[in-house]
């Protein structure tokens, strides 16, 4: 414990109050509140299906993307999750993903290791708000999740190639054509066959499906997701 934990303590990333000194991530209550996704989930995109006597949720269903798989920790309906990663995107608060991304990482590092991927490959940010963040927030995700699988980070293969209309104004259909082109991957010269797409939030897979159409364009055969928050099979 050193003076740095005193001055600058961490904080929970549910009720987000400051912590004792220590290696304390999360206050012991607040474990209870995460929303987990558990249960019967979707074979693709990884998310919580309505009807657990399918394989696929709604949207896999209606259009097959174009990954392979995919895992999330936690439910976005839940507004612990969402105030977290609003912190994490727009306050510059990274601290807040340690406990969720080794939480997460526990959770599903035996079903990693069984797709024997060779890259986490995280969804790139426009070069702009980069600059203006300071950082993406799926590569924080990404480092924090590589150590504890296994699996190290490449952010150089995929990038954004434009600007694209806020997503959360478009349906499903116009999401995907507003994505289509946003996407690019700079060859594969690793020669990678296997690699996992990793993202903050899923809602309806489009910029998965754009990112796993660009990096399978490039010569990677499998295609795997995590997520951080993922919406539900409605």
């Amino acid at each position: 414990m050193g003076i740095i934990d005193w001055i600058y303590p961490k904080h929970c990333p549910v009720c987000l109050d400051a912590l004792p000194p220590g290696d304390r991530l999360i206050c012991a209550p607040c474990r209870k509140k995460i929303r987990y996704v558990r249960g019967a989930v979707c074979y693709l995109c990884g998310k919580p299906l309505k009807d657990a006597g399918e394989e696929f949720c709604r949207g896999c269903r209606a259009r097959r993307p174009s990954y392979d798989g995919g895992l999330s920790y936690a439910e976005y309906s839940s507004k612990y999750i969402r105030r977290m990663l609003y912190e994490v995107k727009y306050h510059r608060n990274r601290q807040l993903l340690d406990f969720p991304c080794a939480d997460f990482a526990e959770r599903i590092k035996d079903r990693v290791r069984w797709w024997q991927a060779e890259a986490l490959i995280p969804v790139p940010v426009h070069p702009s708000k980069r600059l203006l963040r300071g950082y993406n927030q799926a590569e924080e995700i990404a480092k924090r999740l590589s150590k504890p699988l296994g699996v190290p980070v490449d952010a150089s293969m995929l990038r954004r190639t434009g600007k694209t209309r806020a997503q959360k104004e478009l349906t499903a259909e116009a999401r995907l054509r507003n994505l289509s082109a946003a996407f690019a991957a700079g060859g594969n010269p690793k020669g990678y066959r296997r690699v996992i797409l990793v993202d903050d939030i899923v809602t309806t897979g489009s910029t998965a499906i754009a990112c796993a159409n660009a990096l399978k364009g490039a010569g990677v055969r499998n295609v795997y997701l995590l997520s951080m928050a993922i919406g539900r099979d409605e």
